[in-house]
C-alpha cells in the first residue's frame, strides 16, 4: 500500500518495522515525488536512531543523504537557532548547557536572589522550570499564571533571575532549545516561512513521546505543505514525567481530519507467548488506540515467574539463569538484559556479577562526558568558543591549581554582576576596585592572556590538534601524569576525548570546535552503548525503548516500584504511563521472558515487605512457568492473599545455622549507631541473610537493619 501525500498516521506497534516504514517511505518520496534531499526533514528522540534511519535511506538510496535534516528534536532546534537565531537576540556561539551546567548556572541565580536551597532545592526549582518550558511559559507568563500563590511566585523568582544568568552567559539549556526555536518561528515570519517552503515533506519518530514544545513546533514547520508523517505507539508513551503528552498523537486525527490512518500490528521481534503477555497487560488501560500485536513465530517459551525473597536473591536467581542459559541452550551474555525501575536497583545485580565474574555494562551510571576530567577538558572548549560562559569559566579558572581561589572567583563574580559583564570579560577588566591579592590578580591575569591566546588558535587550528595544545598549554595534562593510578585513569578519559576530536579533523576550524561542542553536548546514554561489547546489559525500563534482547529479566516487579509509588499518587494516569513501561520492558524481549519480585526489599535506606506488582496479575496463568523455590512448597500466585507474610516468615527458619553467624542481639539490648545515636532492640530475627533487628532509637524513631550490613554496637545499659 502506498499512501498519499498529506497528513499520515502510521501506529507502529513494539517490533512492529517502523524504522523500516518510515525510511522506505522517505525512500519513495525522494524517489517518486518531484522532492529533494534538502526538502526533507526527518526528526527522533535519540542520536542512535537519527544514525540508524540515516544509513537505512543512504542504504536505499544507494547514495548519500547530503542535505537532509536528520536528527533529534534538539538537533534541529540547535541547527535553526545557530544559523537564525540572532533574529531574537541569541548568537551564533551560545554554549549548550547540559544537566549539571543548568543546576550551577540555577544555583547561582537562586544565590544572587537570597533564595534559601535548604527550603527551595535547586533540584525541585529547575524541575518546576523545566516543566513550565515545556508548557511553552517563560518567567514573566510563569509568574501571571500563579500570582499570590508564594511557592510559585518564588520559582518564579528563581526563574527570572536564571533566565538572566543564561541570557549573561550566552547559553541555552536543552529546553530552551525547543523553546526558543517556537518563539523564533512564531516571533519571526521570514524565518518560519523560509522553513515552511523549504520543508516540503516531514517525518517525526515516536510521536507519542512529543511534548507540548516539540508538537507546536511540528505543527509549525508542517503548516505549509502539510506533508506530515508521524510513526508512534500511544502504547509506549512512558515520559510523561519529562512533558511527553500521549494526546498529541491521539488526537492525530482530530488535528489533522484528512489524515490517513495505518496500524502496523505484525510483530517481527517477539514470541506470540510474549506478545500475549504485553496485551494482557496493556489491555486494561482504557485511553488507547485500538490495536494487538500478533505475529508468525506461534507459541514459545512461556514467561518464568520467579519469586524471591529479597534483592540478593533476586540478583543470584538471574545470574544463576544467565548461566543456565549459556551452559545449556548456546546464548551469549550480549543476549540478556536486566531491566529494572529505578537506577538503585543495579546495585545488587553489579555485586553478584562482580563476585561471579560475568562481564557486565551498566547503562546510566556515571557517563562518560559527566566524568570530572571530560567536564574540565570541555569546559575549557567551551569558554574558548564563549567566553561569556560563567559556568564553564567558574570550573576551570583554578584548575589546575593557579593560586585563584575561591573569595577571589566570589569577588570577580560580583564586580562582573555590578559592571553586567562576564566573570571572564571582567577578568580582561580588571581594576583597582577589585579587593584580591597582587598574586591572585597576576593568575587572573596570566588565565585571561592564555585563553585569549587559545581563542586566536582555535581560528586557524583543527580540532584534533587544537585539543592537544589545550591539554598542554593549561597545563592539564601535566597536572594528570603524575604517576599516580588515579589520575592515569583519569588521563586515559581524556585520551578517549581527543580520540572522538580525530572525528572532526576535516571540519575547517572553527566549525570542528563548535560541532563538536554541539554533539557532545546532544549525547544521550543510549547513544554510547557499545553493541559489540560481550555483558549483561543492566538498564532501566525507560532507557531500553528502542532496544531489543533475545532474553529479558524485569527485576522488582512489585507495588510501590513497579508502579512506581510516585505514579500511585498521581491515581490512574500515573498507574496507565506505568502500565505501559511496563508493557515496554516485555516488549523487548525476543525469545525469553522472566518477571521477578520480592517478599522483602531495601528501599529509602530500610528493609520493608513489599507486595508483589498488580501488573503481575494481569498475566493469564497459561501463559507463566511459576518457578518452585529450592525446598519451598509449591508455589502460588504472588498477590494471593496472606503470600508476602507467609514467604517472609518461610524465609526466617534458618536453612543450615553453621553458614550464619550467630545471633547477637536480643530483645531489650542497648546499642548505639554512630548517626542516630542510641537505642534499644525490639526485635531480632535470624533471616536466611543473616540477623535482622528492629531498633527503637531514642531520637530517630523505629528503624529496621540487617546486622551483617549496619554500623551498630551494643553499649552498656
Amino acid at each position: 500500500m502506498t499512501a498519499p501525500d498529506g497528513p499520515l498516521l502510521i501506529f507502529a506497534g513494539a517490533g512492529s518495522g517502523k524504522t523500516r516504514v518510515l525510511t522506505h517511505r522517505i525512500a519513495h518520496v525522494l524517489a517518486s515525488r518531484d522532492v529533494r534531499p534538502h526538502e526533507i526533514c526527518a526528526v527522533t528522540f535519540t542520536n542512535k536512531a537519527a544514525r540508524e534511519m540515516r544509513g537505512r535511506i543512504e542504504t536505499l538510496l544507494g547514495g548519500s543523504t547530503s542535505g537532509m535534516w536528520i536528527g533529534t528534536f534538539h538537533a534541529l532546534g540547535a541547527r535553526i537557532l545557530r544559523r537564525d537565531g540572532s533574529a531574537i537576540a541569541i548568537p551564533n556561539g551560545f554554549s549548550i548547557y547540559d544537566e549539571a551546567d543548568r543546576a550551577a548556572a540555577l544555583r547561582r541565580a537562586m544565590s544572587v536572589e537570597g533564595i534559601d536551597e535548604k527550603r527551595y532545592p535547586a533540584s525541585k526549582v529547575g524541575h518546576a522550570i523545566s516543566a513550565a518550558k515545556n508548557e511553552l511559559l517563560d518567567a514573566t507568563a510563569y509568574a501571571a499564571k500563579y500570582t499570590g500563590e508564594y511557592y510559585e511566585a518564588t520559582i518564579a523568582r528563581a526563574f527570572t533571575a536564571y533566565q538572566a544568568e543564561m541570557r549573561a552567559a550566552d547559553a541555552l539549556d536543552f529546553d530552551d532549545l525547543l523553546v526558543r526555536t517556537v518563539q523564533l518561528l512564531r516571533e519571526c515570519d521570514a524565518v518560519r516561512e523560509e522553513y515552511q517552503s523549504r520543508f516540503r515533506h516531514l517525518f517525526v519518530d515516536e510521536y507519542q513521546d512529543t511534548n507540548l514544545a516539540q508538537y507546536v513546533l511540528v505543527k509549525l514547520l508542517s503548516e505549509k505543505h502539510r506533508n506530515l508523517t508521524v510513526v508512534g505507539d500511544d502504547d509506549q508513551s512512558i515520559y510523561g514525567w519529562r512533558g511527553a503528552d500521549v494526546r498529541n498523537i491521539l488526537s492525530f486525527q482530530r488535528d489533522y481530519p484528512d489524515a490517513k490512518v495505518v496500524k502496523l500490528e505484525q510483530n517481527y521481534r517477539s514470541t506470540q507467548v510474549i506478545l500475549d503477555a504485553a496485551h494482557a497487560v496493556i489491555r486494561h488501560n482504557r485511553e488507547r488506540a485500538d490495536k494487538k500485536l500478533w505475529t508468525d513465530m506461534s507459541g514459545g517459551e512461556p514467561v518464568r515467574l520467579i519469586s524471591v525473597y529479597d534483592e540478593q536473591e533476586e540478583a543470584l536467581a538471574v545470574c544463576g539463569e544467565i548461566e543456565m542459559l549459556i551452559g545449556r541452550e548456546g546464548f551469549s551474555l550480549s543476549d540478556c538484559a536486566v531491566l529494572y525501575r529505578t537506577n538503585a536497583q543495579s546495585r545488587a545485580f553489579e555485586d553478584v556479577l562482580l563476585r561471579r565474574g560475568i562481564p557486565y555494562r551498566l547503562v546510566g551510571g556515571v557517563r562518560f562526558y559527566e566524568r570530572r576530567e571530560v567536564k574540565d577538558v570541555l569546559a575549557y572548549l567551551r569558554l574558548i568558543a564563549n567566553p561569556r560562559d560563567s559556568v564553564s569559566f567558574g570550573r576551570v579558572v583554578n584548575v589546575p591549581k593557579r593560586k585563584i581561589g575561591d573569595r577571589t572567583v566570589a569577588e570577580l563574580e560580583r564586580m562582573a554582576r555590578r559592571k553586567r559583564i562576564s566573570p571572564f570579560e571582567a577578568v580582561q577588566a580588571l581594576d583597582g576596585s577589585l579587593e584580591i591579592t597582587p598574586g591572585a590578580r597576576t593568575a587572573l591575569a596570566d588565565f585571561g592572556r592564555l585563553i585569549d591566546e587559545l581563542r586566536g588558535l582555535c581560528e586557524r587550528m583543527p580540532l584534533p590538534q587544537f585539543l592537544e595544545r589545550v591539554l598542554d598549554d593549561t597545563a592539564y595534562k601535566r597536572m594528570l601524569e603524575d604517576g599516580t593510578p588515579e589520575n592515569a585513569e583519569r588521563w586515559a578519559n581524556v585520551a578517549e576525548l581527543v580520540g572522538l576530536a580525530a572525528e572532526y579533523a576535516d571540519v575547517p576550524p572553527p566549525q570542528g570546535l563548535t560541532q563538536f561542542l554541539e554533539n557532545v553536548a546532544l549525547v544521550a546514554d543510549v547513544d554510547t552503548l557499545d553493541d559489540s561489547a560481550n555483558g549483561v546489559t543492566l538498564i532501566t525500563l525507560h532507557q531500553v525503548k528502542g532496544l531489543e534482547f533475545p532474553v529479558v529479566f524485569i527485576a522488582g516487579m512489585e507495588e510501590g516500584l513497579l508502579p512506581h509509588v510516585r505514579a500511585l499518587e498521581e491515581g490512574d494516569s500515573g498507574v496507565a504511563e506505568e502500565r505501559r513501561l511496563t508493557y515496554v520492558g516485555v516488549t523487548r524481549a525476543q525469545r525469553r521472558l522472566y518477571v521477578l519480585h520480592a517478599f522483602r526489599r531495601h528501599l529509602y535506606g530500610a528493609p520493608q515487605l513489599a507486595e508483589a506488582s498488580r501488573f503481575l496479575a494481569d498475566l493469564p496463568v497459561e501463559l507463566l512457568d511459576i518457578v518452585r523455590r529450592p525446598g519451598a512448597a509449591a508455589p502460588s500466585p504472588p498477590r494471593t492473599p496472606g503470600a508476602v507474610r507467609a514467604a517472609v516468615h518461610a524465609h526466617a527458619v534458618r536453612p543450615n545455622p553453621v553458614e550464619l553467624a550467630p545471633q547477637r542481639y536480643r530483645e531489650g539490648m542497648r546499642i548505639a549507631h554512630p548517626k542516630l545515636g542510641e537505642g534499644t532492640i525490639l526485635k531480632s530475627t535470624m533471616t536466611r541473610s543473616g540477623e535482622e533487628v528492629v531498633i527503637k532509637f531514642d531520637s530517630a524513631g523505629v528503624k529496621i537493619f540487617s546486622v551483617a550490613d549496619s554500623a551498630i554496637y551494643p553499649v552498656q545499659a
